[in-house]
């Protein structure tokens, strides 16, 4: 546990002690040190990913399928036809080198790599987005989660993509995606929700869709949950209110800023549509697990909206008061958060040593 929350406070501190925000002054001096603030950061992450001896959990089921790969042929895995993209890989790599640690820290680099990118391109603060990104969830998953979060890592790269409106470079990106982790496929229709502008014709519609669905969601899961070969039914979880209520605080400051927002960036439309897609899902979530699995693609976007909204420096004195009083609640709250759930949750503690 100690690692965790070592990296927590570095995090949290880096976010609370800012420099001035990188969209006032924009200086090449001041973007490198935003870049290289982003990439220490990053660092602190890949090796609290990779120093993880993997012997519990989702994360050391990971490591014994890396093993067993090195009895199985290229061929085995093409014939398997299912996420070939991911087991192919692992088998490369075991080919390379049949070490564990290896293994994890090509992997972890990836993500980590992924990340840096993607944060660098679209984040106002590194420092608050990279310290979201590591409470939200995003980083515990990746212990239980390789196949998915390499995946979702992949399609950040779409983000772009939907940006620029280039349709066959997104499709392509999530393509290979999919051949990592099905549910790549949930993505798909980001190349449209993202772009849709806050205009109620646009929006009555996507509501009315999305509740029908609700009225046949126990048909509907069942045939999600067969196709991602899932083969429980719908579960009670008893949890995810507590962060349903985050995700609605968050949309709620994004509409309060929204015009400030599309002023300093016409872009931030994506990612507040995105961050909207999450609070939907996340709704399913209080039903069924499983609904995590599409919503973690679109919370990247939620992650990049948040640090916009705290990166909005105010003129007036009451208002910049109330954006650090959000800045300080924010880091607090998701700090808290981060410690309950790395608590409860097996594939992350306990912290044991590679070496240990």
């Amino acid at each position: 546990m100690l690692p965790y929350v070592i990296v927590l406070v570095i995090l949290a501190v880096s976010a609370l002690f800012s420099i001035r925000e990188v969209k006032e002054i924009d200086t090449g001096i001041q973007r490198k040190k935003q870049a290289f603030l982003l990439i220490f950061s990053c660092s602190l992450l890949y090796l609290l990913m990779i120093l993880k001896a993997p012997l519990a959990g989702d994360y050391s089921r990971y490591a014994d399928n890396f093993l067993n790969s090195a009895g199985k042929s290229f061929r085995f895995y093409l014939e398997r036809k299912k996420e070939v993209g991911f087991y192919m890989f692992t088998k490369l790599l075991s080919e390379i080198s049949l070490s564990t640690f290896f293994y994890f820290a090509v992997t972890s680099a990836i993500v980590c790599i992924c990340l840096f990118f993607f944060l660098n391109r679209y984040a106002y603060n590194k420092k608050y987005a990279v310290y979201f990104y590591y409470t939200i969830g995003l980083f515990a998953f990746s212990f239980a989660g390789l196949r998915q979060t390499l995946a979702m890592s992949l399609c950040l790269f779409a983000y772009e993509a939907i940006r620029k409106r280039k349709p066959v470079r997104f499709l392509l990106l999530v393509g290979i995606a999919f051949l990592f982790h099905k549910s790549a496929a949930f993505f798909l229709p980001a190349y449209f929700l993202g772009r849709i502008p806050w205009k109620a014709k646009y929006h009555i519609p996507i509501l009315l869709v999305y509740g029908i669905t609700g009225i046949s969601f126990g048909r509907l899961y069942g045939v999600i949950a067969s196709w991602l070969d899932y083969d429980y039914g719908i579960e009670s979880t008893g949890n995810g209110s507590i962060f349903l209520i985050i995700l609605i605080i968050i949309g709620f400051l994004g509409i309060i800023y929204r015009k400030e927002l599309m002023a300093l960036d016409k872009d931030s439309l994506l990612f507040l549509n995105m961050h909207f897609v999450v609070i939907l899902l996340w709704l399913f979530r209080l039903f069924t697990r499983t609904a995590e699995r599409p919503a973690f693609y679109y919370l990247y976007g939620s992650i990049i909206l948040l640090d916009r909204i705290l990166s909005l420096k105010q003129q007036e004195s009451e208002k910049e008061k109330t954006r650090k009083f959000l800045l300080l609640f924010s880091v607090a709250l998701f700090g808290v958060f981060f410690l309950y759930r790395t608590l409860r949750d097996g594939n992350l503690t306990p912290y044991v040593w590679i070496l240990g």
